[in-house]
């Protein structure tokens, strides 16, 4: 049922690309040397498939169960009323709009999954092995009804590549597990509304564990808890990028318990405000207890209920305070803020602060409550070379310098760069 309301500098070492096929290619599909088959499945009821093929399947679900290592699955357009659990490895499954951006506008007639619910299922969609490929969907949930997640991915397998899909009016958009032995990708999906399950309220949500795994140029909409939320239970999650995503109205962006070896970089957060129905505040990026080496860098937020950037050595709801470690907060820049733009709680320590913009936020600019036990706060982290009109302790923001006059360039002509695709190559986020 739908509810509205209610997250150190390290070094990237190296980065190792394993770069895909692109999706969308008809025929023989080649794997380590293997050739796979091409399978169409098509519902409408013709004779002749969307691609031409005769005799389609009419099921995902029938199609995935010949399916060999090595074979592609096409959809075709229509709207598919089952669960789909996928358990053969190398298999790329393509619907009608693979290799389209789901935020954009060169989207045509989508390939729907919708589920059937039950108690205790994990997933509508569930891949249950290997390199699997799903790309190009709209996994949608029933509105005003309870609803699974729209897809879960086994932490016992890992070298998922999920992108372009729409994740919207589910339980949770993805329920997210990766056991880390291959990298994984969720690119370019459209997670928007997913809160129909008590309790939901995520776009991405992961309390199983999760390792490698980069969430990149995602689209969070909508959500009534976080766009991103890594719980404080189960298994850790660690050697994550979270990088390059659009958060719109979402209660919070990030949500961020029990991870080591996290980068948060280049997002950008329009926090949801002034909400009648949950009028709690909530931090855009929240940091709480048993993280470790996290780096929250060249973020910017416009917006929030709360605070915009926030550490914290608060737990989940029920579990013990603890202060994380090795958390920097840098090159950031934070606006309209409705409590502090970058606020450190009481517990916290040796958290590095350098470099960060926060203007114009309600309470203060910038704000550290830490004491350590001394009973003066601001003594226990390090801010250096921030800028902000006001903070408290006094000294942690300077005021901002007079910004030169612009340069638009005149005179100069750049040639402009051909877009790369961010969802080719799977980014190795392991060496951080």
């Amino acid at each position: 049922m739908k509810r509205r309301g209610a997250m150190l500098l390290f070094a990237v070492a190296a980065a190792i690309a394993l770069c895909l096929p692109q999706a969308g290619a008809t025929g023989h599909h080649s794997h380590g040397g293997r050739h796979g088959r091409l399978l169409v499945v098509d519902n409408s009821g013709h004779h002749k498939s969307c691609l031409g093929t005769r005799h389609p399947f009419l099921a995902i679900q029938a199609a995935v169960d010949v399916a060999r290592s090595g074979d592609t699955i096409r959809v075709c357009p229509g709207l598919y009323e089952e669960n789909v659990e996928v358990e053969t490895p190398r298999l790329t499954i393509l619907g009608a709009n693979a290799g389209k951006d789901p935020t954009g506008r060169k989207r045509r007639h989508e390939s729907v999954v919708t589920g059937v619910f039950a108690d205790g299922l994990k997933g509508t969609v569930q891949l249950l092995a290997d390199h699997i490929t799903w790309d190009g969907f709209t996994i949608r949930g029933i509105p005003e009804e309870e609803n699974a997640p729209g897809m879960y991915t086994d932490p016992a397998h890992s070298g998922y590549l999920v992108r372009d899909t729409i994740f919207q009016d589910n339980g949770v958009g993805l329920r997210l597990g990766s056991s880390g032995r291959y990298p994984t990708l969720i690119c370019r999906n459209r997670f928007q509304a997913n809160n129909e399950f008590e309790p939901g309220g995520y776009g991405i949500f992961s309390d199983e564990g999760a390792r490698d795994v980069a969430i990149t140029w995602n689209r969070f909409q909508l959500h009534n808890e976080a766009g991103i939320f890594f719980a404080d239970r189960g298994k850790p999650q660690a050697d994550v990028l979270i990088d390059h995503n659009k958060s719109v109205d979402d209660k919070t962006f990030a949500t961020i318990f029990n991870t080591s070896r996290v980068k948060l970089s280049h997002n950008s957060v329009r926090a949801r405000v002034d909400d009648p129905e949950f009028p709690e505040p909530a931090s855009a990026i929240f940091i709480g207890a048993r993280n470790d080496k996290v780096l929250v860098k060249l973020n910017r937020v416009w917006s929030a209920s709360g605070n915009g950037i926030d550490v914290t050595d608060s737990g989940e709801l029920g579990k013990p305070d603890a202060a994380p470690t090795g958390v920097v907060v840098r090159k950031n820049k934070v606006t309209e803020a409705q409590l502090a733009g970058l606020h450190m709680a009481g517990g916290t320590s040796n958290v590095t602060v350098d470099a960060n913009t926060a203007l114009d936020n309600t309470k203060w600019d910038c704000q550290d409550e830490s004491t350590g036990g001394t009973g003066t706060a601001g003594t226990h982290n390090t801010w250096t070379g921030n800028f902000g009109g006001t903070s408290s302790p006094a000294g942690l923001c300077a005021p901002p310098p007079t910004p030169d006059k612009p340069d638009h360039g005149k005179g100069h002509h750049h040639k402009k760069k051909k877009k790369k695709d961010p969802c080719a190559c799977r980014q190795h986020p392991k060496a951080f």
